[in-house]
């Protein structure tokens, strides 16, 4: 009587390389955490607990009447920085540009100032979670009109541009610093009034229209 013996059948490499299938609450559970880790990294970072998002929540903007410094020899104007999130952020920097002008120093208040009474504070510096301050802003103008910018186009629609380096005020969890540029430029240049802050009654101190123009009349101590 003759003996059947199985073939001998060699296994695919393939089959050595693909793990076999795991059990389906296993794969359950693996799907689940995959899931809830996505959900929490993006509540995280759209709160701005990881990455700042001073405008998660809203936005705003806006500028305080241009002044004459403390010194004397120097223009201030402040530019409206709103926190919308809920963290409070680190401004570690400023990078401020005004056609036609030098910036001298950037700072951070609260509030309105110097001309009511506010000092601001040197940078870097923490605002809070949904609160509002100022970026102020030192500097000369290095001629009196915007219309002799390279770009006349672009003067006729805004000046000035305040860039903020933000991170967030974390005490555990790891956060990434971002730029952040303020929805606003420091001036709106297209016909309308430029706010100034006037040092006397002197009504054409209300009839400028050029930041520039004005800054060298708050140097000059006249409107004329």
């Amino acid at each position: 009587m003759d003996t059947l013996i199985a073939p001998t059948i060699e296994p695919d490499p393939i089959d050595q390389l693909v793990p076999p299938p795991r059990p389906w609450w296993v794969r359950l559970l693996v799907g689940l955490a995959v899931v809830g880790s996505v959900g929490v990294v993006s509540f995280l970072v759209g709160f701005g607990y990881l990455y700042p998002r001073p405008d998660c929540c809203g936005s705003g903007g806006g500028t305080v009447p241009m002044a004459l410094a403390p010194d004397g020899e120097s223009v201030t104007v402040q530019a409206f920085v709103f926190n919308s999130s809920g963290r409070a952020l680190d401004i570690l920097s400023a990078d401020v540009d005004l056609p036609g002008a030098t910036v001298l120093e950037v700072g951070f208040a609260d509030s309105p100032g110097p001309q009511f009474g506010v000092a601001s504070a040197t940078l870097p510096t923490e605002i809070r979670g949904t609160t509002s301050g100022m970026i102020v802003i030192r500097f000369v103008p290095d001629r009196c009109s915007t219309s002799s910018t390279a770009d006349a186009a672009a003067s006729d629609r805004a000046w000035g541009t305040v860039d903020l380096r933000l991170d967030v005020v974390n005490d555990w969890l790891p956060s990434i610093d971002r730029t952040y540029r303020l929805p606003d430029p420091v001036f709106e240049v297209n016909g309308q009034q430029v706010g100034v802050f006037p040092p006397d009654d002197d009504q054409r101190w209300y009839e400028f229209r050029d930041p520039l123009a004005a800054a060298c009349a708050l140097l000059a101590g006249t409107p004329a």
